[in-house]
């Protein structure tokens, strides 16, 4: 009797298949908060599809999430090894670095996120305050202008934009930043503070 041949391509495609079921059911036990079933389910996809970028950013997501920077890390670097072009990878795992205070590769990856998508708000958002970390206040700046200018609603890119004018004793344009904020979003305690501190630094 004649032995069947295993398909190669079919055991391929339904790994795929299991990697993509395990994938949607990380994804649904992040959203329930499950954060360390969401990581064996974001692994055991990884395993099934260790070339597929997307596996190796999730699993990502949900290591920083709990708290394994190292190995979210070493994740994303992973996904960017496979799609170079990951935009998102590229500026998640600059904030990683950053929260490391790696700001010299936090900057090198917000930067390449920036070829990539020119006209993302939190990349540049986060490539100022990497620079602003490292004291380059005034490098800093454009990068804040930019994201606002992006999205106008982008409240921490307008705050820590005011920051940087208070560095600089910009203080009008700081307190304009601080109120355009507090108009958006009237609750915004950082803004508030920050305000009463710019306008208390004028009449000195």
């Amino acid at each position: 009797m004649p032995v069947d041949s295993v398909n190669t391509n079919d055991t391929e495609s339904s790994d795929i298949d299991k990697a993509t079921d395990h994938l949607n059911l990380g994804t649904d036990l992040l959203a329930q908060g499950k954060v360390d079933e969401a990581v064996a389910a974001y692994r055991q996809a990884a395993k099934l599809n260790p070339e597929d970028e997307d596996m190796h950013y999730n699993l990502a997501l949900a290591l920083a999430k709990q708290g394994n920077r190292k190995e979210a890390q070493e994740q994303y670097l992973e996904a960017l090894r496979i799609y170079p072009d990951y935009t998102e990878a590229h500026n998640n795992l600059g904030n990683l670095l950053v929260a490391d205070g790696n700001y010299a590769d936090a900057i090198a990856h917000f930067k390449e996120a920036l070829k990539i998508s020119p006209e993302n708000a939190s990349a540049h958002s986060n490539l100022g305050k990497a620079l602003a970390l490292q004291g380059k206040v005034a490098d800093a700046i454009p990068c804040f202008r930019e994201a606002v200018r992006l999205n106008p609603d982008f409240l921490e890119a307008r705050y820590n934009l005011g920051r940087a004018y208070m560095a600089q004793k910009r203080i009008d344009e700081a307190i304009a930043e601080f109120k355009a904020t507090l108009q958006r979003r009237p609750d915004f305690v950082p803004a508030q503070r920050a305000l009463v501190e710019a306008r208390q630094f004028r009449t000195k």
